[in-house]
Formats: structure tokens, sequence, C-alpha cells
């Protein structure tokens, strides 16, 4: 196996749909993510039986300075930048702390509702209920619809506000990506809906924060840097007040919030006892394997010590009165080899057909972590021939590099025989055999009888060599956190708001299922951009 050095997710999904470098599938195929450490932050004590501890106690007494604001929020990324831009446009004076030099980046698609720019763009119009009642469906109702009518009501809106303020002055290219084509690939609508902010060969969202915090700044945010958050502060009324954080010096400073704090922490997936506590036994071992929450960042924006996905905003909130949503919690995450969203045959690792693959990889998450969770192990196979390589994919792989691929032992493996594959892959070749043959019989009638995979996806694996990827998959980030309102003000047990605490973002409970939300690319960062616009909106204006 080898690591991710050299190679991130982001640079290998640029370009065209099929690779064509050999290095680039290696590097993916047979990545295993780098060690992360997933102990519990120091802010606060806890344990892996306790993921919530108790708060640090700190008081205005134990800090070097006092600074105050009318919002303060507490991480710089999507969520938090917009955030802060809400506050801003509504004026508000605006303090935003970031405990990296840089803020996280992740991801390059974002979906938008009928702004004016996808309009003149030749866009179509939707119907915004049949949008949120398809993501609702999706999410098999666990989500909020409210937050979804949020997004559905205001995105489109706060695209073309973006692209006036923000990108245009500031020489930031925007485009509409083309819609998929193979929509039935990943047996679920997506939307034409996609706007991507930056440009797509490169780190967009990069770029696009960076032109955030620039206009931020400039129009007077006070942006804190290597500045970490570690209590919320509040009055005797429970009305949350501030937030104390400690900079790189260990000064600590009480930011004082005369409307509100904003929450935008991201994921909670690198807290071992977090995920042990809201995931199941076997999904919670996958998770703190294939953690990959930094996949997308540059290797030198990476030298700070301070983690990411803590779930240091989380426990602030539960700290200060918040409940997080009921569990089993959702997450985002992916296989990380083969041919990405490629309807090949998919078997576990007795050697047993289990699902429908004509999904989006997002889409495939409770299947595969089904059956990779069997005791035989974490990861599970995809198998081709040479009739595959024109099999429809969300990323393919040239075939005039695939044979060296194989010869690299970087989790691809190539045999003449079926039986020698079995044997390379460490699965029953009796079991594997009689698959391939089942699989193959209804491949010749035209017709899934087991799962129902559309006609068009039926290729036999017959000619050889055949193949096999590894398919051991590999998780981004939790997406599950607090209940709050469609202001997304937080909520306390009772579901009664907790004055002056919002949030916005992977703090956010209740945006999706258990997996992803896949009717527009990009969802989870566009819902992120627009509660965190109505969270600084509305604090701003309590």
């Amino acid at each position: 196996m080898t690591d991710m050095k050299g190679i991130s997710r982001r640079s290998f999904l640029t370009g065209s749909a099929v690779l064509g470098g050999a290095a680039a599938l290696a590097g993916l195929a047979g990545c295993s993510p780098a060690p992360k450490d997933t102990s519990m932050a120091e802010t606060g004590s806890a344990t892996e039986e306790d993921w919530l501890g108790e708060a640090p106690a700190l008081t205005e007494a134990d800090c070097d300075n006092v600074v105050d604001a009318d919002v303060v929020v507490i991480g710089s990324a999507v969520a938090g930048s917009l955030s802060a831009f809400g506050a801003l446009e509504n004026g508000a004076k605006v303090v935003m702390l970031e405990r990296n030099k840089i803020f996280h980046y992740g991801g390059n698609q974002g979906s938008f509702l009928n702004s004016e720019f996808q309009k003149q763009s030749g866009k179509p119009t939707y119907d915004p209920k049949e949008i949120v009642y398809h993501i609702v469906g999706n999410t098999a109702n666990r989500c909020d619809i409210r937050q979804w009518r949020v997004w559905a009501d205001r995105s489109g809106e706060l695209v073309d506000t973006l692209i006036e303020k923000v990108l245009t002055p500031a020489g930031i290219p925007f485009t509409c990506s083309p819609a998929p084509d193979e929509p039935e690939l990943w047996l679920n609508r997506v939307f034409d809906i996609n706007v991507v902010l930056g440009d797509p060969t490169k780190d967009n969202y990069k770029e696009f924060l960076s032109g955030m915090h620039a206009y931020l700044a400039d129009n007077g945010a006070d942006i804190r840097y290597n500045t970490k958050a570690e209590v919320l502060v509040q009055d005797e009324a429970g009305r949350v007040t501030g937030v104390i954080a400690t900079a790189e010096d260990g000064s600590r400073t009480l930011f004082k919030a005369a409307k509100g704090v904003i929450v935008c922490t991201g994921s909670y997936a690198g807290n071992a006892a977090m995920v042990k506590k809201f995931q199941q036994e076997k999904v919670a071992k996958l998770l703190e394997e294939g953690n990959v929450y930094t996949m997308y960042m540059d290797t030198e924006d990476l030298s700070s010590a301070e983690p990411m996905d803590d779930g240091i905003g989380h426990r602030m909130m539960c700290w200060a009165g918040a409940e997080m949503e009921g569990g089993p919690h959702g997450f985002l995450g992916w296989p990380n080899g083969g041919h990405i969203g490629c309807p090949n045959l998919e078997v576990d690792q007795a050697g047993r057909r289990y699902m429908n693959e004509a999904l989006f990889p997002v889409n495939q998450v409770q299947q595969v972590v089904s059956a990779a969770s069997m005791p035989s192990g974490a990861f599970t196979w995809e198998i081709s021939s040479t009739e595959d390589r024109l099999m429809p994919c969300f990323i393919g792989i040239d075939p005039n590099v695939l044979d060296a691929i194989a010869k690299s032992g970087t989790g691809v493996y190539q045999a003449d025989t079926l039986e020698e594959l079995a044997e390379l892959i460490d699965v029953d070749p009796a079991t594997f055999t009689a698959t391939i043959e089942r699989y193959n019989e209804m491949c010749e009638k035209g017709v899934d009888e087991d799962f129902m995979k559309s006609s068009e996806y039926l290729i036999p694996v017959k000619n050889p060599p055949f193949y096999a990827f590894n398919e051991k998959w590999v998780f981004v980030c939790s997406i599950a956190g607090v209940h709050t309102n469609d202001k997304f003000q937080v909520l306390n047990a009772d579901h009664e708001v907790i004055p002056g605490l919002f949030a916005a973002g992977n703090t956010v409970g209740r945006r999706f299922g258990y997996a992803y939300e896949s009717s527009g690319m990009g969802m989870s960062n566009s819902q992120a951009m627009v509660a965190g616009y109505v969270a600084g909106e509305t604090a701003a204006s309590s």
C-alpha cells in the first residue's frame, strides 16, 4: 500500500472523466490515510467513555485581553466565512476565530437554486418544492425540511451576491458546470444546479475562501488566525455572551459578543470518543481507520499541529445546553480505489455480490459499510474485465495504463483466469466463480434479477485479463450536529432557543440522513454557505 503523498483527491478529480496517469491511480487506489491524532483535544476533559467531558473552568479573570464585538464566529471555512459575511453585510462588528494558520477547505462543487447567473447561463428554473421533496425522500425524512426550504429560498440570491461583491471584483472565476450525462448511473436524480466558485482546475475552494477572507478583512472583520476557542461564556440567564480563546503565544482573550456567537468548527470524525458514541461499533472502527478530512488540502497548509475535526464546537455548544441529534449519525465517504462511480461488479470478501453498483459513490456508503463490516475485513472488491473499459464512469481509468498499475502492487490485481484472480485477492474461488457465472447469465439476459441494475450497465466479466480493485472505504467528515431552528439558532434539550448561540455547517444537526445528500453536487458546502449567511444575518439583527 502507498499513502497519498504527492497527490490530493482534488488534483485527481480535475481534468477529464478518465484518468491518464498510472501514478494518479496508484496513489488513490492503494492509499492508506495518514495516521491521525484521535486523542481528545486539550480543551476540556473527556475520556473514551465520556465523549463530552467537562467544560474548562475559565472566566474573564483568567484572560489577558478582552475584545468587544457584535458577532463572534468560531471557524473560518465555508460556513464560518459566510457567517461573517452575513453578519458584516447587516452592519455587525465581526470577529472571526481560526485555530489554524489557514481555513479548512474541501470539495469543489456547490449547488444553488434559480440564481440570475444560472438563468443567464441557460440553466433550467426549478420548482423549489420539487427539489426539497426529493432531498427529504433521499434522507428517509431524517433531515429538517425547514433547513432545506431556507436553502431553496436563499441559495440563488446568495450566489448572485457573492458573484457581484466578492468574486467579480477579485477576479475569481465562476462557472456553471455541465449536468451529469449519466443520471441513471447514480440511481438518483441529480439536478442541474451546480455552480463552481473558483478555478475548477485548481484548489477552487481555497481560491474562493481566500477571496472571502480578503473581502471580510477589507470590510472591517477582525480575523484572528492561530486562535483556539476553548469555551463559550454565558450570563446568569443562560445567554451566550462570548467565547474564551487562546492565541498561539498562550495568551487568553475573552471575545465578547453583544449579539451572538456562531459555531462553525466542522466535522467531529477525528474524535474517537465521539465517533464511538454516535456510530455503530464496526462503522466507528472504519471511520477511525479511513479518516481523510484534509485530503483536499495542500501539504504546506497542514503544518499546524491543531486538528481540524475534533468536534470541539459540538462539545462547546453541548456544554452550553445544546443537544446533539439522535444517532447513528451520517457521514460522507466513498471508495478509494477502482473506477470511482463505475457500475462494475462488486463483491465482498467472501466473493459474493452485495449491491446494485449503479450508485453515485457517496450513496454507496451504507451498502459498502455493511459488506466491509464483516469479520473478514474492512474492504470489498471491484471486478472488471476488458469489456468494462467502455463502461460509463464518474472517474475512469485509461486502459493504456491499467496493466502497468496492476503490476505496481498498489491495490489493483490482474489475472488471466478467474480462479487465479480469486487466489490473488484471497477470496474463495468456488464462491467467486459462481458469483461471476450468475452475473454473466443476467448480463446475457439483459435483466438484473438480483439487484435490478439497469440493463445498459450489465456488461459481463468474460474476457481476460481480469482485474480486481481494492475498494477500501475512506471517510471525509461527519455530517451531524446539534439541533437548530430554521434561523440556525441552537436549541436546548426542550428545543427552545439558547439565546446568543448559532451554528452552521457540519456542526448543525438534521441536515442529512445516514449518508450524504446528492440531489446536487456539493450540497454540503452550499447548504453550509446559506446556513452561515442566515445565521450571521439573524445574529446581526438581534
